[in-house]
């Protein structure tokens, strides 16, 4: 049974105090979801080497996510047949780790890859499959950004092992780091690498 006060107020109100108003569309409000669009995504946005860029994993609050970044072209995929009506109309309905079967070798400047690592690529195994399907769809030079959870039970086994046999580690200049820390009790975090 919910906490009492969820029968009283209605669940727009709940909703709308997790998120904000930019740029005229309703954004999640979480720190981890400010951080990635205010900091982390306009440091890519401005730059001539970004032309092409990948969405892996998309949810209700990423609908808008094709105008934040305007410029460039935005793929995405999702395992969910679902995600399909919300996501922009370049978007496919497969696993990380089968991004060769739909994109060729080197497609794509960016991939950003927040909230699949401990989310359903939950083994070593399995993350480095999917970091390898990154790098094979990443041209030489691009960037991946890789957002997880890094608490007990979500944390990613040595990401900097796994990332490090295709990957080099990168310091974002708008963050000057080459990972952030988000304020949040689930301990989100980005960590940013270059294709060798």
């Amino acid at each position: 049974m919910p906490p009492i006060w969820r029968r009283f107020i209605p669940r727009s109100v709940r909703l709308r105090s997790r998120l904000r108003l930019k740029n005229g569309r309703w954004r999640l409000a979480t720190p981890d979801r400010v951080m990635l669009e205010d900091v982390i995504a306009p440091e890519f946005l401005g730059r001539r080497d970004i032309r092409r860029m990948l969405d892996v994993g998309v949810a209700w609050y990423t609908r808008t996510y094709p105008r934040l970044y305007k410029g460039i072209e935005y793929h995405s995929i999702d395992v969910d047949p679902a995600m399909q009506r919300i996501a922009g109309r370049r978007h496919h309905t497969l696993s990380m780790t089968d991004l060769a079967t739909v994109y060729p070798a080197d497609t794509f400047d960016l991939v950003v890859c927040n909230g699949v690592f401990g989310w359903g690529l939950n083994t070593a195994e399995q993350v480095a499959r999917g970091l390898d399907a990154c790098a094979d769809v990443l041209r030489p030079g691009g960037w991946l950004v890789v957002g997880w959870n890094d608490m007990e039970g979500r944390r990613i086994p040595d990401l900097d092992a796994l990332a490090g046999r295709r990957f080099d580690r990168a310091v974002l200049p708008a963050a000057r780091a080459d990972h952030l820390v988000t304020p949040t009790h689930y301990a989100h975090r980005y960590d940013f690498f270059t294709r060798r």
